[in-house]
């Protein structure tokens, strides 16, 4: 994987809305939050419209991105939202300019689609981080640092939580690149050409909003398509607003399905829909080390 390099103070940063459409109150929000950081922010096209349920439409959303990673001045790429609409842009995004210009991209949810697209046919590292027009992760000062250290390019060597300490789910230690992003949309990509490497990998999940049954179906999804087995190990994220039903635990429907796997597993990570939110670079070679009584993620760029 290509490492990108960090920004200066006064860098341009393009805002683009590859997926939904940004509610027009919150642009300046988002705009301002990245002057607050330091730098120039430029609002592109996709942020400014709307086609029903998308931010544009499809070439619209990703000229945004060819073109801003084509532009010399801009030096970061950061989707200002996730939502939908991601995954309808793989034929239309020119995989040579972002391989030719490599930036730091930005952006998680439906964003981790495009993660593994330019993770995969780029050869360049991504980063799952909060988004600006997110106005909980704007307010929230750890996931703001965590953010401002990936622009500056002060990449983590190791994983940190805000608060509360990553567990074991299953214990052991593991190698490997780091990939992954959010669960239902890392399911939509099996099959497809985008489908997310994972074979020798560290898998980082998370998810927002799903029942267990719907958890439960996309991890035996990955685990039959015989992606699952092909692991070095799991990290997961947060879970925000996935109930279980009575007398049962997430936890419970993880252990089902991963401890046979045989692989060291972390939970808690405090990265995903939740606040905080970690920034995780995806394509970073990642070392996971999950005992009962010390849990940790590192990192290094090299091989």
């Amino acid at each position: 994987m290509t490492i990108p390099s960090g920004l200066n103070f006064g860098d341009k940063v393009a805002l683009i809305a590859p997926c939904s459409p940004v509610n027009t109150e919150q642009l300046q929000p988002a705009a301002d939050f990245i002057e607050k950081l330091g730098y120039i922010p430029e609002l592109y096209s996709s942020c400014l419209c709307r086609r029903g349920y998308l931010a544009g439409d499809d070439v619209l959303r990703a000229d945004d991105i060819n073109r801003a990673f084509a532009d010399p001045e801009i030096k970061a790429v950061m989707a200002i939202r996730g939502g939908y609409g991601g995954a309808r842009l793989a034929n239309y995004i020119n995989y040579d300019i972002i391989k030719a210009n490599p930036k730091i991209f930005c952006g998680f949810s439906d964003v981790t689609v495009l993660h593994a697209m330019i993770n995969k046919f780029c050869g360049l590292a991504t980063f799952h981080t909060p988004m600006p027009a997110i106005p909980e992760m704007r307010a929230d000062k750890f996931s703001c640092e965590c953010l401002a250290n990936i622009l500056y390019g002060n990449y983590p060597s190791e994983l940190r939580n805000a608060s509360e300490c990553m567990e074991c789910l299953c214990a052991g230690c593991a190698e490997g690149i780091l990939t992954g992003g959010n669960l239902t949309v890392i399911v939509s990509t099996i099959g497809t050409p985008y489908e997310i490497e994972m074979k020798g990998r560290i898998l980082f999940l998370e998810d927002v909003g799903e029942k267990a049954y719907a958890l439960d179906r996309s991890l035996v999804h990955l685990r039959d398509s015989g992606l699952l087995e092909q692991c070095a190990g799991i990290i997961l994220g947060t879970w925000q607003d996935c109930d279980a039903p009575q007398n049962m635990e997430l936890d419970w429907i993880f252990r089902e399905l991963f401890e046979p796997l045989g692989i060291p597993v972390i939970k808690n990570v405090q990265c995903g829909h939740s606040v905080p939110s970690l920034s995780i670079p995806l394509g970073f070679r990642a070392k996971i080390v999950s005992q009962l009584e010390n849990c940790g993620v590192f990192f290094h760029s090299g091989d």
